[in-house]
């Protein structure tokens, strides 16, 4: 089969990459999120109905969320680690579109006057 004969496949992907105080240094990640550290969070809806609620390292800086196509705005926070307790303000991230087939990256930072 040719390559451009393969179906695409029936979802996109969402790519968010974050920093904390515009870099990406795992030590300001264990600095801010407590004694256990900190996760990255990410809660997707479409319209007012949540899809998608994702988590990974803070120290990973960066999440890919399979979504199958349609248009979605999702909530970003850091996390105290193990009880999910925010350590930052939240961050909106409106207007996402996912197309079949494609991937939307977002960048995402976290300043340090987010800190709760």
């Amino acid at each position: 089969m040719r390559d451009d004969a393969r179906p695409r496949p029936a979802v996109g992907s969402l790519a968010v990459e974050w920093t904390v105080s515009r870099r990406s240094d795992p030590r300001l990640c264990d600095r801010y999120g407590g004694r256990a550290g900190a996760d990255f969070e990410l809660i997707v809806y479409r319209g007012t109905r949540e899809v998608a609620r994702e988590y990974a390292s803070c120290e990973d800086f960066s999440m890919t969320v399979d979504l199958p196509p349609d248009e979605y705005k999702a909530y970003a926070t850091l996390v105290e680690r193990g009880d999910d307790r925010p350590v930052t303000t939240t961050l909106p991230l409106p207007d996402i579109r996912i197309v079949r087939g494609a991937q939307l990256n977002i960048d995402v930072d976290f300043p340090s006057t987010s800190f709760l």
